[in-house]
């Protein structure tokens, strides 16, 4: 491991001693598509080998080595994190760390995707993406954080389609029950139509035309104002409805508004239809006057016009002949697993930002719009690909190498959410917790008999939701911690920046404490039970730092504790977890 990583363990332990579903097939659809014939008659080998091919022919022109195969402790630590957003727990590293089958890597890839786990973490992932930890002007007008994010969690255990998944969330306007929660994109934003343009535009297209909404961008030539007021013109006519009646916040639209604009540099005025970037004006339908609406809007009723130019941008915006829709899926799932956009930073698609990869990033555009925009099927691909699997330690030599040509794996700082629920991981609560639910259901099914409906109704949930529910205590206990490691409101969340109010959090906050000590079967407890050194230094490593520890370390583990009886090591223990919770090996994804 890196020296980078090993923070002194000695110092911090004395530092704290003085503190006191339904997954789809993704393998096999893409085997049956990669072996289809090319136009010269070969066999197209898988996207995992063309993207390293890529990779390896630009390494090539810019005289670079690439660092080495990630070991298994560095890639177990790593695909844990990325696909299910937390670290393994020691059993589940030990087991494959244990395992001598060469298919190893690709089982555990698999196998994670095919986890609630990891529709859980997506749809926090896309959760932080979409709605950037907002909070609307009237928050209880907002939809719920728990429906919204079953309602994501549900769409990544289908292996939704990307494209649906912005039709329906561009779409909704909070009734019906389907994908009623979608709406709250709109609410976040308080139905702003300018805050709506530069987010989609942002979001689903990559590029931030805020500039563009006074006057064409100077920078960027292809940031025109008229390229912002097109997407405007879709969303000018919206509407935000509050239904006192049902207690509900739902968007209506007006039927008319013209969409004008005026350049404050030139002061020439302009007037635009509806228009996607490089696509065509979209004119209004014609209307008998007096029939433009379903509903009318009033005080009492939203406005549901005939037409729909906010139902429009619905339908037209995800489609792979959008441009810009399919690249910025592929840069964004891309920057998810490698750490970087192949365009970077992800929203400033343009001339003068071009991707360092054009060949690479064309490639994961077209195979996304070639599987329907199979999101779960492009992460399996990128998972099983040598540059995600390399080293983050850099090759012999080389004092440093550029972070666009993904060379190595990049030090990535732990998401908030990351973060907080390996804390948890690491101190033993999360299997204490499920260990305490699979306890009681065994119990329950002994009673079979007495059953109650609501058992019944538990057995028969899906298995993403049924998780989300067992879930909840551990939410809580997660909360503030992602309140200190989140990102600003509004922002999208940016590189690794430790502050200090973090890490005082880390070493002195009261709601640490409570998660390093004594339920049975969580990490203290396990460690006080053994006797033995060695054994004692592999369950503490392999439970926080999802590795074995090294000689060195093993004999510091030894020098602390072998001198004290069992009912004196508590306090030790206590720094030596303390100790490697606040070491950067531990808060960095490497």
């Amino acid at each position: 491991m890196n020296a980078l990583f090993r923070d002194t363990l000695l110092a911090g332990s004395l530092l704290c001693l003085l503190i006191g579903g339904s997954f789809r097939s993704v393998a096999a659809q893409d085997e049956g598509k990669s072996k289809r014939p090319t136009q010269q008659g070969a066999v197209a080998p898988p996207l995992h080998q063309r993207i390293d091919d890529l990779i390896e022919r630009r390494l090539e022109e810019l005289k670079i080595s690439a660092a080495m195969s990630s070991s298994d402790a560095e890639f177990v630590r790593r695909v844990f994190l990325d696909l299910t957003g937390v670290i393994p727990s020691a059993r589940q590293a030990r087991s494959f760390l244990d395992d001598a089958a060469p298919d190893k890597r690709q089982r555990l890839i698999d196998a994670l995707l095919a986890r609630p786990e990891h529709a859980i973490h997506m749809a926090r992932v896309f959760d932080v993406m979409l709605i950037e930890r907002r909070i609307p002007a009237i928050t209880s007008y907002d939809v719920a954080s728990a429906t919204w994010r079953a309602y994501l969690t549900e769409a990544f255990a289908e292996n939704r389609p990307w494209d649906r998944m912005v039709r329906d969330i561009l779409a909704s306007d909070g009734t019906g029950d389907q994908h009623a929660a979608g709406v709250k994109f709109y609410l976040v934003r308080d139905v702003a139509p300018h805050q709506l343009t530069r987010d989609v535009g942002r979001l689903f297209l990559g590029v931030d035309l805020q500039c563009a909404q006074c006057h064409d961008d100077p920078r960027i030539d292809a940031y025109r104002q008229a390229e912002y007021f097109g997407i405007y013109a879709f969303l000018e006519r919206v509407t935000a409805f509050r239904d006192t009646e049902k207690n509900v916040s739902l968007v209506g639209e007006k039927a008319d508004g013209k969409t004008t604009f005026v350049s404050v540099f030139t002061a020439l005025n302009g007037e635009t239809s509806p228009q996607l970037p490089g696509g065509e004006m979209i004119a209004d339908p014609p209307l008998e006057r007096g029939k433009e609406y379903v509903n009318p809007p009033g005080p009492k009723q939203r406005g549901i016009p005939v037409y729909s130019r906010r139902n429009m941008l619905a339908e037209l915006l995800p489609r792979a002949e959008t441009e810009g829709f399919a690249r910025n899926l592929a840069n964004r799932l891309w920057a998810l697993l490698i750490g970087r956009g192949i365009v970077h930073p992800l929203d400033l698609y343009h001339s003068a930002n071009p991707p360092s990869h054009p060949e690479l990033l064309e490639l994961l555009e077209h195979w996304l719009v070639e599987h329907d925009f199979d999101m779960q099927g492009l992460l399996r691909e990128l998972a099983l690909s040598q540059t995600y699997q390399r080293s983050s330690v850099l090759p012999a030599g080389a004092a440093s190498l550029p972070d666009d040509s993904f060379a190595a794996a990049p030090l990535r700082g732990l998401t908030a959410e990351q973060l907080s629920w390996s804390v948890l991981q690491a101190t033993g609560r999360v299997e204490q917790h499920l260990h305490q639910i699979a306890e009681k259901q065994s119990a329950d099914k002994a009673k079979s008999a007495d059953a109650t409906p609501d058992d019944q109704s538990a057995d028969a949930m899906p298995a993403w939701r049924r998780r989300l529910t067992q879930y909840e205590p551990l939410e809580r206990q997660v909360k503030p911690l992602v309140a200190v490691f989140a990102g600003l409101p509004g922002q999208p969340d940016g590189d690794f920046q430790p502050v200090v109010d973090q890490a005082l959090y880390l070493l002195n906050s009261p709601a640490m404490l409570p998660l390093l000590r004594d339920p049975p079967s969580t990490l203290l407890p396990r460690l006080t039970a053994i006797a033995e050194p060695e054994p004692l230094a592999e369950e503490l490593y392999l439970s926080v730092l999802s590795r074995r520890p090294t000689a060195e370390e093993i004999a510091e583990v030894r020098r602390l504790v072998e001198p004290l009886a069992s009912s004196e090591r508590r306090q030790p223990l206590l720094g030596l977890i303390w100790g490697l919770l606040l070491s950067s090996e531990f808060r960095l994804n490497h």
